[in-house]
């Protein structure tokens, strides 16, 4: 008669597992102050401030000029633009045109790539 080879396995008591937390308490107090932000933006500027052929003029939106991943601050008024909802669809769904056209830079944009950023929504808005 053959011997079967059987695999001795051994039974281990299942991880406790705990939930991750879903933002840190830094990120948490942030989107505080980020809010507040926002809300204020909105009430200063309340037309959008890109203006693009699906423009709705009513800014609802704040868009990151130097986005959070590029080392942005999401918390500085002069990184941040009022949109309406359609434009701020178009320049995320077209980073070339938005590049061009001064809505975002890249991560290593200088000072002077800032500038130069301010002056192109300034043709492309045509003041």
């Amino acid at each position: 008669m053959a011997r079967r080879n059987v695999v001795a396995t051994r039974k281990v008591p299942p991880m406790k597992r705990s939930p991750l937390k879903r933002m840190s308490p830094k990120r948490q107090l942030e989107n505080v102050e980020r809010r507040k932000v926002v809300a204020r933006i909105l009430e200063e500027r309340p037309i959008c401030e890109a203006r693009t052929e699906v423009c709705t003029r009513r800014a609802v939106d704040c868009h990151e000029i130097l986005t959070r991943a590029r080392g942005g601050s999401i918390l500085a008024p002069e990184n941040i633009l009022a949109l309406c909802r359609p434009c701020h669809t178009y320049i995320t769904d077209n980073p070339a045109f938005a590049q061009e056209n001064g809505f975002t830079v890249h991560a290593w944009a200088t000072l002077a790539d800032l500038v130069a950023a301010e002056r192109a929504r300034r043709i492309y808005r045509g003041y």
